[in-house]
């Protein structure tokens, strides 16, 4: 599922809550002064984001749909607070922030990758540390021994465990979340979910603990050489397949350039059919297209329920500018859409990342433009409603927000060196 100020004001929508219903929009409209219209346009032009004048009729057609102004108001100013820093200052040095999450003492779970030597290029450390801040412990530990791991590809943390997936040893280590020891490590190759028939060639790509103690478990496949597809399925805590409605995307583009016979993706500046994907705690799928403001939710068992969409785009894409940025040649690229039987866009995407947080809402990473550092992040309410909008620089990784709080990558000017701030989430009213 990868960031300060509070932005210019958008022209307000008096939403109807009462007249959201299937294919339903708001349409009620409160007039605002000149001065106030001529900020809002000045920012849309700032933010490159397009409103369309009229939904695609592909849109209409979407079951259980409700659309919102593309130039919606937030109900919220949105600010962050710093409250704590964990791995600023003191041992260990940390230098580049993988991952982020919080056990339900409010301690912090951080991986730390550190570039080593030629015999061993990357070491992944799991630290965890107080909510004060402080020092506590080291998760396991580099190796292959029990409780150990290669990449730290993914921790999480759920009714007091902490689960780790170590992709080099292609296994599960569950952790004791009170004193960090290890309870047990269940090798991938022994899941009864991995002897099914329908997932023979695919990787591990994605885990989510639930609620309820099951696990979403997200497989993706090579295509060739230019597409990856995804599949997301429900394991019990040893791997055995549960009944669940699979559901099946396609990733980002990829194209294989003549240089070394290499593999390469399409920078996120280019999208063709990219669906972004995040899990409730609850287990509810959310997904949303690279290309349109669309949201679309599934239940914890699969099937579809509902879809919010905003009217809004991404500036007209530049081919030439994409090209002197993305190392690719123009053949390439043509050549590797010919392959899917796509076109260049029209625009550029209009979604970067999605999340969801323990209250439901949606956090949603809209560029501000094509070049730009920064994404505006959009914050929904379950229902779709915008609450608020906050720009944060993309390379400030927000890995976590839970209980009033967000937990987010910050950058020693000076030394390069990464950490982590826990920011208080103030919202007031406008």
């Amino acid at each position: 599922m990868k960031y300060l100020p509070i932005l210019a004001l958008f022209l307000v929508f008096l939403i109807g809550l009462n007249g959201c219903s299937e294919n339903s929009s708001h349409n009620s409209v409160e007039q605002k002064d000149e001065s106030e219209l001529n900020e809002i346009s000045e920012h849309l032009e700032q933010a490159n984001i397009q409103v369309l004048d009229e939904t695609p009729e592909h849109i209409l057609e979407v079951e259980n749909l409700t659309i919102f102004p593309g130039d919606l108001e937030p109900k919220y100013s949105i600010e962050l607070i710093p409250d704590q820093t964990y791995g600023k200052t003191g041992k260990p040095y940390l230098t580049r922030v993988e991952a982020c999450t919080v056990d339900e003492n409010g301690r912090v779970i951080l991986t730390d990758l550190r570039i080593n030597n030629e015999s061993m290029p990357f070491v992944f450390n799991v630290h965890v540390y107080n909510a004060d801040g402080s020092y506590r412990t080291l998760l396991g530990g580099p190796g292959r021994g029990p409780g150990e791991y290669g990449f730290a590809y993914w921790t999480q943390v759920n009714d007091g465990k902490v689960y780790l997936y170590d992709y080099t040893g292609k296994r599960l280590n569950v952790y004791n979340a009170n004193d960090y020891s290890l309870i047990r490590t269940s090798l991938e190759e022994s899941w009864d979910i991995r002897q099914e028939d329908d997932l023979r060639g695919f990787f591990l790509v994605g885990l989510k603990v639930r609620n309820d103690g099951n696990i979403s478990v997200r497989f993706y496949e090579h295509i060739e050489n230019t597409r990856m597809k995804n599949k997301y399925l429900l394991m019990d805590q040893f791997g055995k397949r549960l009944n669940y409605k699979p559901y099946v995307f396609l990733e980002k583009l990829q194209i294989a350039t003549a240089r070394k016979s290499q593999i390469q993706s399409i920078p996120r500046s280019f999208t063709v059919d990219y669906t972004l994907t995040t899990i409730t705690d609850e287990g509810e799928l959310i997904t949303a297209d690279s290309q349109e403001f669309l949201i679309k939710k599934y239940d914890s068992e699969g099937i579809y329920q509902s879809s919010i969409y905003y009217p809004i785009t991404g500036p007209s894409f530049d081919f030439g500018n994409f090209i002197e940025g993305s190392n690719l040649s123009q053949a390439e690229v043509i050549n590797a859409l010919d392959e899917v039987g796509k076109e260049l866009p029209e625009t550029s995407p209009i979604i970067d990342e999605l999340r969801v947080d323990d209250e439901n809402r949606i956090w949603v990473a809209v560029p501000t433009d094509i070049n730009s550092d920064t994404y505006e992040w959009w914050i929904l309410a379950p229902t779709g409603e915008l609450l608020a909008k906050l720009q944060r620089p993309r390379d400030k990784t927000i890995f976590e927000i839970k209980n009033g709080y967000l937990y987010a990558k910050e950058i020693d000017e000076e030394t390069g060196a990464e950490f982590v701030v826990k920011y208080r989430i103030e919202l007031t009213e406008r």
